[in-house]
């Protein structure tokens, strides 16, 4: 997924940019910012700082999510013990502990 965000110059002149890999950013024509949206494949932000707040609770979730080995490890033994899985099991509260803390901006 592409992420663009809108900014304005000290001309007040409106303007789109991209983040790209590593932090580089890049300005775009809007026309093809809104083909992307469109299409499904990018995401446009009004702002840089509604984009950071969107980047940094992903990386505050997956900071805090048990390692994939801790999350089969859990799976496992919940079916061993329970034989099945549900919302109230050891891996759906470790999972869903991240995501209240973190939520969705």
């Amino acid at each position: 997924m592409r992420l663009f965000y809108k900014f304005t110059d000290e001309d007040d002149v409106e303007h789109i940019a991209e983040v790209m890999e590593g932090g580089t950013q890049k300005n775009r024509p809007l026309s093809d910012v809104e083909a992307l949206v469109d299409s499904g494949e990018a995401l446009l932000y009004d702002t840089h700082d509604e984009l950071n707040e969107t980047i940094q609770y992903k990386t505050d979730r997956s900071n805090e999510y048990p390692s994939i080995q801790d999350q089969l490890d859990l799976l496992y033994h919940e079916i061993i013990v329970s034989g099945s899985l549900t919302s109230s099991g050891s891996w759906a509260q470790s999972i869903k502990a991240v995501k209240d803390a973190h939520p969705k901006p």
